[in-house]
């Protein structure tokens, strides 16, 4: 049984949100670059980002020092106001506009900000993980959550929701005079609507106790909330009542049949690589048929336009393909992984059929480790290899040299995901990238161990 409830949660001040709302929340961290950190951090003072990730300062010599300075800066922000909490415990609905990145449509995705119970994702539990974690991301995690003592970004979780039952009850909850309004520079549109009447609150509570929730994003959040739980526990003999406050973690969750539920591809990009453009195609060969697109008198842009075109085209015939970008090449290529080479992992390992027969387990075991020379070690290193989910972006690091490589991927599905977590496997690093983002700074949750949860059913 999945337990959501209601929560006094913490939201930015109706001054601050009229003043310069635009200016306050901010994405999840780890989907920044350097240049787009600063840019958040020099935004505004009140940006939500000063608390989830600081500045390092040149005088700092522990570089998780601004811990420190984010526990020291949400109690000002407490004490003076800047965010302040709601009097009644609130589900709070978030119906989120954005533009498709690559079709340019206007979209709505609709969730609810809530508090879940924490339970061991397994096979068989109604919280369920699909993806690896990175273990320096959940350790940072928690020493920042023991310094704030505070959830200061939301688990991403979606649900099945046959008949659209519950997307249908978020559709009458919404209001057009929302409690809050916020335009986001990136132009993200946001508006939160406090559900707060026992019949509302009763009606997603008990609707969501059949439910199995995927986390989507936010695997290290969710286990770090699982260690807090755990330590503070144990820092207090174990004398802990059973719906404490800290036995919850925030969630955001959105209805699978949502149509602004969207995943888009996560490319991979090798920073180095000791093999010449040539080497590494005459490596890869045994294992895919290779088309090359030379950049003709369209350019990249119109090879491009090709390629992308034949991504889709496969994959829609359940071929495992992959773009390729190399630096220095005035070509792009197709890489289609021959059936016997993909058929061989499949059989290999039967057990996990449904895993190892997704496109970015097949792009590490097949092409990154067979064909290229890569270790499993090498796949942890940020050095090494990183993750972009624009596809424009990776082909500039390319094409200006920053990378060595572009390896471009098809999204991973909602129904692969499901195939996968069934089994009680979990796929490879970075296989999803749920856009948009959930902004921070929404609803902040303060974590008091005498606090007890309660709502309808709950108990």
């Amino acid at each position: 049984m999945v337990k959501i409830a209601p929560f006094k949660g913490y939201v930015y001040n109706p001054d601050e949100i009229a003043s310069h709302g635009g200016l306050l929340t901010s994405p999840p961290y780890d989907v920044l670059t350097q240049a787009q950190k600063d840019g958040y951090h020099r935004s505004h003072p009140h940006n939500f980002l000063h608390l989830d990730l600081g500045p390092v300062l040149p005088k700092d010599k522990d570089p998780l020092a601004w811990h420190t300075r984010s526990a020291k800066l949400l109690k000002e922000w407490l004490r003076e106001k800047v965010l302040i909490r709601q009097k009644q415990p609130a589900i709070f609905l978030i119906d989120t506009d954005w533009i498709h990145p690559v079709s340019g449509r206007k979209q709505t995705r609709h969730g609810l900000m809530c508090l879940m119970r924490l339970v061991k994702p397994t096979k068989a539990s109604d919280v369920r993980p699909h993806e690896k974690t990175f273990s320096y991301h959940k350790q940072e995690r928690l020493a920042l959550m023991e310094k704030t003592g505070a959830q200061l970004s939301p688990v991403f979780g979606f649900f099945p929701d046959q008949d659209s039952q519950i997307l249908k009850t978020m559709f009458d909850y919404s209001r057009t005079d929302p409690d809050i309004f916020i335009a986001e520079r990136s132009g993200l549109v946001h508006s939160v609507s406090f559900l707060q009447t026992p019949e509302t609150v009763g009606h997603l509570v008990r609707a969501m106790a059949e439910k199995t929730v995927y986390i989507a994003d936010g695997h290290h959040r969710y286990e770090t909330a699982l260690n807090y739980s755990e330590m503070v526990k144990s820092s207090l003999g174990g004398q802990v009542d059973e719906y404490s406050a800290i036995n919850y973690v925030m969630v955001y969750l959105c209805p699978m049949s949502d149509p602004g539920l969207c995943i888009l591809p996560t490319h991979r990009l090798l920073n180095h690589l000791d093999m010449s453009n040539e080497a590494v195609l005459e490596a890869l060969s045994p294992l895919a048929e290779i088309k090359e697109y030379p950049f003709g008198p369209g350019g990249e842009k119109t090879a491009r336009r090709v390629l992308s075109a034949k991504l889709a085209e496969d994959n829609k015939k359940g071929l495992s393909v992959f773009g390729l970008y190399l630096s220095g090449a005035r070509s792009c290529y197709l890489l289609k992984v021959r059936e016997r080479i993909k058929q061989s992992l499949v059989e290999a390992s039967p057990e996990s059929k449904e895993l190892v027969a997704l496109d970015v387990s097949i792009l590490t075991q097949v092409i990154f480790l067979q064909g290229l020379g890569l270790s499993e070690e090498d796949m942890d290193r940020p050095e090494l290899i990183s993750y972009i989910s624009s596809t424009t972006e990776a082909i500039r690091g390319v094409t200006s040299e920053q990378v060595r490589a572009a390896f471009l991927v098809n999204p991973t599905t909602v129904e692969e995901i499901l195939k996968v977590t069934e089994e009680g496997l979990v796929m490879p690093r970075k296989a999803t990238y749920f856009y948009p983002k959930v902004s921070n700074g929404l609803v902040v949750n303060l974590l008091d161990p005498s606090e007890i949860i309660s709502a309808p059913l709950i108990r």
